[in-house]
């Protein structure tokens, strides 16, 4: 499935991350994810919060299933947090009926219930497109998650944040687990396919293992690539999750809880 993360807060609510075309069968696998039984679970519904990383189709081509042919959300019953352009978008195409928008800069922080709080981190993405791309990072009572999907470059990630290096950036931001762009493995993953990497920017994960190097346990967080794209080695390579695995990092898995 497309990239999603779901947030469940101390007093039971639940809070989706992007909204992808898939988002029934995710709210399906969400619900399945946390049941404590074995019974047939109940998809998840009704959210109560939507954050939008920003307005690139993966993102936001499920959000019209919120509407009452679908999940039926009431007029102005969901929150929706994520930047100006993705509000300006949505309200063009009149997508904005089931959700209450909050417009969202850097470095806002967003309290969506009992015990989680969102930090927004604007971050270089395709910005000649005119989107506004953002890490968010997920604060919780016990462990703090960066979810960083897209991104252009470390090196102008970083240079955006003042940052001589990504464990620097990761130190200052305070977290555990790092969900990290993951899309493609390698710059030849597209020139395979006649693809020009300049249009369709992600930083390889070739290049992030070449900057990290190994984990040290003791002071580097949890780092685990998502996002990856259907085309990535990774997906069915056991060679190359073995390249990740024995440098200390991880690659998400559908499902997963934190």
């Amino acid at each position: 499935y497309p990239v999603a993360l779901g947030i469940k807060d101390a007093d039971g609510k639940h809070h989706l991350i992007e909204a992808s075309r898939t988002l029934p069968r995710q709210l399906y696998l969400w619900a399945k994810s946390i049941s404590d039984t074995n019974d047939e679970p109940t998809p998840i519904n009704p959210i109560s919060t939507l954050i939008l990383t920003h307005f690139h189709l993966g993102h936001i081509d499920g959000i019209g299933q919120f509407g009452r042919e679908a999940l039926g959300a009431p007029v102005g019953s969901i929150r929706l947090i994520t930047g100006k352009p993705v509000i300006d978008d949505l309200k063009k195409k009149s997508a904005l009926k089931p959700f209450r928008p909050e417009a969202i800069t850097n470095g806002s922080k967003v309290h969506l219930g009992t015990g989680v709080c969102l930090e927004f981190l604007r971050v270089p993405h395709r910005e000649h497109e005119g989107s506004e791309t953002y890490g968010i990072v997920v604060r919780g009572q016990n462990k703090s998650i960066l979810f960083l999907p897209d991104h252009d470059t470390y090196e102008e990630t970083l240079d955006y944040h003042n940052m001589s290096s990504i464990r620097e950036w990761f130190k200052s931001i305070k977290v555990d687990i790092a969900m990290v762009d993951g899309s493609f493995y390698s710059v030849q993953e597209l020139a395979d396919r006649r693809s020009d990497f300049g249009n369709i920017p992600h930083p390889p994960i070739s290049e992030t293992l070449r900057l990290l190097g190994r984990r040290d346990a003791k002071n580097d967080p949890e780092i685990v690539f998502i996002h990856l794209n259907h085309s990535n080695p990774i997906l069915d390579n056991k060679e190359k999750q073995l390249e990740v695995e024995k440098a200390g990092w991880g690659v998400g898995l559908q499902g997963q809880v934190w």
